[in-house]
């Protein structure tokens, strides 16, 4: 049991990403344009997990798309539930079975601390040696912020539950945050996101797909882990929001 994929979907815009601030745990809705952004994704989304693909060669995920229909899990904050909304609405109308969406606390995104709600350039005139030190390796205790590797690993945590709920032949949908989400990817693939950062989050209603690998293991023994099969992958790739 368990799902065939996950497919994590960062949530629509908002007008905190247009004005380009820290957002992390602050509670902003979609605007217009991320409303319209997660019908969007949906639509292709539900095509994409229900109907057979038309890629082809030797990496083609041939018998992946069995129609075993969708999971969806979100974060608590208002912009991922909205997005989950949209989704889950979406998959009804053109009725493809979903089961959800289920909120988990540990899908919200990055504790950006004092930086959440300003942009670059307050944050310099506020805070400009804690401004450095995240522009030095992407960390800032001082300013508060979560680090890394706590937020990689409650990421892998709750999708790795949650995936191991899905009925066979499920997809796993979460709705998640860019940072949120590329730290739970690095920590998904087995690396440490306190060490590594060599993912990009996601952009506006763009998703990235893992599909399950198998590792052999010394005297036989197998474990399943997980390859990055896509990454910020969207409808349009001019949109704003990384």
């Amino acid at each position: 049991m368990g799902g065939r994929r996950i497919v994590l979907v960062r949530h629509g815009q908002t007008d905190f990403n247009v004005e380009r601030r820290f957002q992390g745990r602050a509670d902003q809705p979609l605007n217009e344009r991320g409303m319209a952004q997660a019908r969007a994704a949906a639509g292709v989304l539900a095509t994409r997990l229900s109907g057979p693909g038309e890629q082809v060669g030797v990496n083609a995920d041939s018998g992946a798309r069995t129609g075993g229909g969708a999971r969806l899990i979100c974060s608590p904050l208002l912009r991922a539930r909205m997005t989950a909304r949209i989704l889950a609405d979406v998959f009804e109308a053109v009725g493809r079975p979903l089961d959800g969406p289920f909120v988990d606390e540990r899908l919200t995104e990055r504790d950006f601390g004092r930086m959440e709600g300003h942009t670059f350039a307050e944050l310099v005139e506020l805070y400009p040696a804690q401004v450095a030190q995240w522009r030095a390796c992407g960390e800032c205790p001082e300013a508060g912020v979560e680090p890394s590797g706590a937020v990689g690993r409650r990421m892998r945590d709750a999708v790795l539950e949650a995936e191991g709920q899905c009925r066979d032949g499920q997809t796993l949908l979460v709705v998640s945050h860019g940072s949120a989400i590329a730290r739970g990817i690095t920590s998904l693939l087995g690396l440490d996101p306190d060490a590594f950062d060599g993912l990009r989050g996601v952009d506006n209603c763009h998703w990235s797909e893992l599909v399950p690998i198998a590792h052999a293991k010394r005297r036989g023994t197998v474990s399943l882990g997980w390859r990055l099969a896509a990454h910020n992958v969207g409808v349009r790739e001019d949109v704003l929001g990384a």
